[in-house]
Formats: structure tokens, sequence, C-alpha cells
């Protein structure tokens, strides 16, 4: 998880099930708050550390809509899964990515 979260460059990693269905999101904020716990990260499960429900945005969302999406939580959000019609996932939209599209 790790080593995904850091090669992806997104600071986040869908956790899916054998069908790509999303079944949670490990963020680096989700990681460096079970640091600050004190505990031994790599003596957890992923499952212990991931977000089971998290926001997400779907692949035939408009960019804007997704962007006011992370805005309007009471903590604003840097990353969003994107589902498609099957509710498998299909990639991460990053808070970059859309202000590099110009919104």
């Amino acid at each position: 998880m790790l080593v995904a979260i850091t090669a992806f460059r997104v600071g986040a990693v869908c956790i899916t099930d054998d069908a790509d269905h999303l079944l949670g999101l490990v963020t680096d904020y989700d990681i460096r708050k079970m640091l600050e716990t004190g505990q031994d990260i790599f003596a957890l499960k992923i499952s212990g550390i991931m977000n089971p429900s998290p926001e997400v945005a779907y692949g035939t969302d408009r960019a804007a809509d997704a962007l006011e999406r992370m805005r309007a939580r009471t903590k604003p959000i840097a990353v969003l899964p994107v589902l498609g019609p099957d509710q498998r996932v299909l990639g991460i939209v990053h808070l970059h990515d859309l202000i590099a599209a110009g919104l």
C-alpha cells in the first residue's frame, strides 16, 4: 500500500475487490493519522487504515461537479475515486488534475 501511494504520486490508493469494486480508500492523511496514534503501522491491516466509505465521483460526472464535491465537505479533500456505471474503479482524480485542466 505504501509503495503504491508513493509510486502513483496521488497521495492515495483505492482498495478494491477482485472485480475492481471499491472497498475503501487510503490517503497519505489516513496514514499520518494512524502514525500519530503511535500504533505500529506495519502490524495493521489495510482495512484498519482505509476509509470504507469515501466520497466518490463517477466517470460521467462533470469535472466541475467533482471539484465542488471536494470543496463542499466540512474538511475539504484532494482526491476522489472515480467509478464507472458498473461501480468499478476507473481511477482517481486529484485536485491538481482539476486545477491543471483550468477549473
